[in-house]
């Protein structure tokens, strides 16, 4: 996975390649296993420029669709980039093992699937609500008035856009679960307790320190520069509006609760720059993750003459 600066070039096709998966489980001893997992991690690594030290987009003079187009652009995902593949186009699609970094590595291998399909999503839901041509400034927008079947189309893709992100910072969580071994069931965590939990206290993990600051952030409005302040918590209030009260799409006044409805590029700008930055932790824990094991058979130091040993 890759957050940078988009170069304009198409580099999230999926490979033509036909793949099956295979039908029969492999027999691998240990070490075995972990000579094809760093062989898949070296084509991993030659796919990826590794990114140790993720940076921000540096053009913020780009204003308005340009510059929530550079930030999608930004984020490279390469389908299928952990798969370990065989002979006649086969690869494994799973194994259980006693050996943890073999357990770790297809945890993380199916936490980066996920991330793939929801980006491709996420994607698609952007494109298909910039084509709308919204407006860009507050002129002539009046919050009273019905939606315009343009802005009701918009609407629909920024809020399935929303939603999706919202499950980038679950699996942001599952996979420092993974990553930190901090030993939670995968059905219990919840994004804002995880890093609640562990960005302070003796057990704290860095990034999550610098995750709960973000997701933490107050909603400032009186900030023009980008990124803007608050993406998350404004994004957190709009996504439970649109689950508990009256839909955000509408302006509405009566004991159920008051809603003023924004512009629609003004949901779209924070629910951008929110995919961004998730997208930008996510990269740094994957590539972190991939340097970590660069090491492993057959590229490391240890002598593969005692797999006959075992």
């Amino acid at each position: 996975m890759r957050a940078s600066r988009g170069s304009g070039n198409s580099r999230n096709g999926r490979n033509s390649r036909k793949r099956r998966i295979i039908d029969k489980p492999i027999e691998q001893s240990g070490k075995s296993m972990m000579a094809l997992i760093a062989l898949s991690l070296l084509r991993f690594m030659e796919l990826y420029d590794i990114i140790s030290n993720y940076q921000e987009v540096k053009n913020m003079a780009l204003e308005g669709r340009e510059y929530l187009e550079e930030l999608i652009s930004s984020v490279i995902c390469i389908p299928d980039a952990f798969s370990i593949h065989l002979e006649d186009g086969k690869f494994i699609f799973g194994i259980a093992s006693k050996d943890q970094r073999i357990n770790d590595y297809y945890a993380v291998s199916a936490i980066y699937d996920s991330i793939v399909d929801l980006d491709a999503k996420i994607k698609y839901s952007f494109s298909q609500a910039v084509i709308c041509d919204l407006p860009e400034t507050l002129e002539n927008y009046e919050s009273f008035t019905k939606l315009t079947e343009r802005e009701l189309v918009a609407m629909y893709h920024i809020e399935n856009m929303i939603y999706r992100v919202s499950i980038l910072w679950d699996l942001l969580a599952q996979l420092c679960n993974v990553i930190f071994h901090t030993g939670l069931e995968v059905d219990k965590i919840y994004y804002n307790r995880y890093f609640k939990r562990f960005s302070s206290g003796s057990d704290s993990i860095e990034i999550a320190k610098e995750i709960k600051t973000y997701i933490d952030e107050l909603d400032n409005t009186d900030m023009d520069d980008n990124p803007w302040q608050g993406n998350h918590a404004f994004l957190n209030e709009f996504r439970n509006q649109m689950t508990h009260k009256v839909t955000p799409s509408i302006t509405s006044m009566s004991s159920f609760g008051f809603s003023l409805r924004p512009p629609a590029m003004y949901v779209l700008h924070r629910a951008t720059e929110d995919y961004y930055k998730v997208s930008s932790f996510l990269c740094r824990l994957i590539n972190e993750f991939i340097v970590e094991h660069k090491d492993w058979l057959p590229f490391g130091s240890s002598n593969t003459d005692g797999d006959k040993n075992e």
